[in-house]
């Protein structure tokens, strides 16, 4: 698992990176990019990739038996939460109110909220 965590967590910070492009190019001479219309939220999915990387690599490098259940929780949780940032910045209020999103957010949130106790207990079990 820690493999796979890695594996996410350098993705993720790649992604983070080639999106720091596309924020040079919304707060220069341009404010969009395609259908990104909201820098703010764009800046939030960089950071917020970011972090979650963070955690990803924190996690295996530290973590002496990750359950696999939960490390899939947390990668597929790490990178849900950070791309909602991305759909609300298709709005230039920065937010979507749909059905659909609201349930992705819960969902991304629900699959964390489970990884990260998931976690600590084994941490604490092993």
């Amino acid at each position: 698992m820690q493999t796979i965590l890695i594996s996410s967590g350098l993705i993720q910070i790649t992604f983070a990176v080639a999106l720091g492009w596309v924020m040079v190019a919304m707060y220069g001479p341009r404010k969009r990019f395609g259908p990104l219309v909201n820098a703010k939220r764009v800046l939030q999915c960089h950071i917020d990739n970011i972090l979650m990387a963070l955690l990803q690599f924190a996690i295996a490098a530290v973590h002496p038996a990750i359950p696999e259940v939960a490390g899939w929780l947390l990668v597929v949780g790490s990178w849900t939460n950070a791309q909602l940032f991305m759909v609300h910045a298709l709005s230039k209020e920065g937010y979507i109110k749909h059905r659909v999103i609201d349930i992705a957010t819960m969902i991304s949130f629900g699959l964390l909220s489970v990884a990260y106790p998931w976690l600590l207990y084994a941490w604490f079990t092993f």
